[in-house]
């Protein structure tokens, strides 16, 4: 059977938080500055970070400075990367990607939108001239994170397209994929969130078992930063095999409502379990059961842990979407608090 299509029966038990996965407040205590609604970052070849907000891509040369808009697009950005020659590629929820010179106010190509209109999730230059796409097959993060852990169907895909309008499939069937990088060798890897595996194309598994929901991963020079957009929750993990259960939750219940890890600590008693959170005055706990959380994990060259940032059950901190080395820092973006967080060197 293909290793695309394999039983959920056959996943591995998810790391537990514990050991160098233990946890911690460095996610709520590191630095940050606010912006509107981030998700992804690269950065250009001008030594620029790039960061997505909305439907603009936005440039910070220096932590501290006040950034300035590069880019304005028409609508919500879904994938940032950039090149050693200093071309970017911005990834739009229309699933088109357009791809930038430097010195250029208008795309330089286009990577046109594949039927069906999925967003670009993440990409990567293979050349100057060449460029990989993620789809996840999910219109959002937050529609991925609600509908993707009850759904057999395995839509996800990478594409290569090139300047000259070539375009192949490099890899199909994924279980939502979410970001892609290189390892040592130059060879590519993939996330898939559902799975909580990093993959090569030909399906052949790289790392598997990670205690989340996986997003983007970038690779530095001790190994890599895995962005994670909640923790994998052991009621959900259960309920995946009661196809009774999630037959009827589907058929009757808004998709606001089921049970399914969420991008933010919104509190409410119509959340499921988020009765349990409620502790004396309502002070929440940092162990308390939340569908939300924050966490990031460092992993070296083979994909082995050493080490994690998080914001747990009472932080603001959550859903990770990417990290990236840039300076000599580490930055990531939460898209629950709507913040670029900078954990320094974090040794």
């Amino acid at each position: 059977m293909s290793i695309f299509f394999k039983s959920r029966n056959s996943e591995p038990p998810a790391m537990p938080l514990e050991g160098v996965l233990g946890p911690n407040s460095l996610l709520d205590e590191a630095p940050s500055f606010s912006i509107e609604k981030p998700d992804a970052l690269a950065v250009a070849a001008d030594g620029c970070l790039l960061i997505s907000t909305g439907p603009s891509v936005w440039s910070l040369g220096r932590w501290g400075e006040e950034p300035r808009q590069r880019f304005s697009l028409s609508c919500r950005v879904t994938a940032l990367a950039a090149s050693p020659g200093g071309q970017i590629a911005v990834g739009l929820e229309t699933g088109e990607v357009h791809v930038y010179d430097m010195a250029q106010d208008q795309p330089a190509w286009t990577v046109p939108a594949p039927s069906g209109n999925s967003p670009a999730a993440d990409c990567i230059f293979l050349r100057e001239d060449k460029l990989a796409v993620v789809r996840s097959g999910y219109a959002s993060v937050h529609d991925a994170l609600a509908r993707s852990p009850w759904e057999t169907a395995q839509g996800g895909a990478v594409t290569g397209h090139s300047r000259n309008g070539m375009t192949r499939v490099m890899a199909g069937g994924l279980a939502c994929p979410m970001g892609i990088c290189r390892d040592d060798r130059g060879d590519l890897i993939i996330t898939e969130m559902v799975t909580a595996c990093v993959i090569e194309p030909s399906g052949r598994v790289r790392g598997t078992g990670f205690p989340a929901y996986i997003g983007r991963i970038r690779k530095t020079q001790k190994g890599y930063l895995l962005a994670c957009l909640s923790r994998r929750d052991p009621l959900i993990e259960f309920l995946r095999t009661e196809q009774d259960f999630v037959k009827d939750m589907k058929k009757i219940i808004d998709p606001r409502h089921w049970i399914s890890p969420r991008t933010t600590p919104e509190f409410s008693h119509e959340f499921p379990i988020e009765l349990g959170a409620t502790r004396l005055f309502g002070e929440i706990k940092p162990w308390a059961p939340s569908f939300s959380y924050g966490l990031l994990v460092k992993l070296d060259k083979d994909l082995m842990p050493q080490g994690s940032a998080q914001s747990r059950a009472n932080g603001r901190q959550h859903a990770i979407s990417d990290a990236i080395v840039w300076n000599g820092d580490i930055i990531a973006v939460s898209q629950a608090s709507g913040e670029i967080l900078n954990l320094g060197s974090w040794a």
